[in-house]
């Protein structure tokens, strides 16, 4: 299963909205070979393995995947009827594919065909791995990381907003790795009048993502070098109705794409609002790397599933801009908290990958 697990791995960046998929074929004791899904649209991992072997290899084989074989018909065919034709003798899955149309039917098919199942191998780093997929199909919205770059006393730019650079190079290549993997990468306005990003992958190969700007004002300066890429359809806008209309009227022209959501009290977006939005346009990941303002209203929608902090070693002092802006709390027990599960180290800067925790949970 851990072999399966990662040639799933391989199609982060490729699949989305799809699930990733991977699958081993073992027959007495030896693999006879390993597939995966490659991209929306192509071979599902059951199907791209089964060609992969001969009629007399495929017939009485166990195939371990790390998600229940799909057993309706989609861009491809049914994968639990091409295991069953194949004559599989047993299918081993990590888990259950929570996808209504799915959810259990497709082992059941395959148990009615008489091929032995089990389920539940290697399940924890079956959902770590899907669990955007596992987000956007229960909750129908995005899976949000938020990557903070900050210094030792949680700062992330100077009082005058410069923060290039806090962070390493080493640290800068594996946020542009992240970019490549997640289907979209947003700020908020305040990062494009300090820093002017791109918002493209440059340091690793990859494609790029949607390039998503919380603009509630529609303040961004027509200038702004994630407004001039070619492909501007690949930049998008999150706004409400109090805005400059001829401005919109000329970003639309460019080939933008400007989502009008809901206010929230304060005038900024509604992002519990906005996220079904995003998720009707079949994102289902956002890697967030904006400032402390959009952090804060992040983490008050309860919009937080993994949280990235890349400390660097150095201090700003209280003057500087805090990583995470006002969350108007009045009792400890209701901060955000979080449990660590993965450290990393990358050159001088310090990683600590951390999951929401509920309080008072061990």
């Amino acid at each position: 299963m851990r072999m399966a697990l990662a040639e799933a791995a391989k199609g982060a960046g490729f699949v989305s909205p799809n699930p990733l998929v991977g699958a081993v074929a073992v027959k007495k004791g030896r693999v006879l070979a390993k597939a995966y899904h490659k991209k929306f649209g192509a071979a599902h991992a059951e199907t791209a393995l089964l060609k992969k072997l001969s009629p007399e290899d495929a017939r009485g084989a166990t195939i371990y995947v790390n998600l229940e074989p799909c057993c309706h018909v989609g861009k491809t065919p049914p994968c639990s009827t091409a295991l069953i034709e194949a004559g599989v003798a047993k299918v081993v899955v990590a888990m259950q594919d929570p996808n209504p149309i799915v959810n259990g039917q497709g082992l059941a098919q395959l148990r009615r065909a008489g091929i032995e199942t089990e389920v539940g191998v290697g399940a924890q780093d079956a959902r770590r791995l899907n669990a955007p997929f596992i987000t956007y199909i229960t909750q129908r919205r995005p899976w949000l990381l938020l990557k903070v770059a900050q210094s030792l006393d949680g700062r992330i730019a100077l009082a005058n907003g410069k923060s290039r650079w806090i962070t390493g190079e080493a640290s800068r290549r594996e946020v542009h790795r992240l970019r490549s993997v997640y289907d979209a990468v947003m700020i908020g306005v305040q990062t494009v009048l300090d820093d002017d990003p791109e918002l493209n992958v440059r340091h690793v190969r990859g494609r790029d993502p949607i390039r998503l700007i919380a603009d509630s004002k529609l303040r961004i300066p027509e200038s702004a070098r994630v407004l001039g890429h070619r492909d501007a359809s690949k930049t998008w806008i999150l706004t409400t109705q109090d805005i400059d209309r001829a401005k919109l009227a000329r970003l639309k022209n460019r080939g933008v794409r400007v989502i009008t959501c809901q206010a929230s009290p304060d005038g900024r977006v509604d992002f519990r609002s906005a996220m079904p939005l995003l998720a009707e346009f079949e994102v289902s990941s956002i890697l967030v790397e904006g400032g402390g303002t959009i952090h804060a209203a992040l983490l008050g929608f309860g919009l937080c599933d993994e949280l990235i902090v890349a400390i660097a070693p150095m201090l700003i002092g209280s003057d500087g801009r805090a990583s995470v802006g006002e969350l108007a709390l009045t009792e400890l027990n209701g901060a955000p908290a979080f449990r660590p599960y993965r450290r990393e180290i990358f050159e001088q800067d310090y990683w600590l990958y951390l999951e929401p925790h509920v309080h008072g949970n061990s």
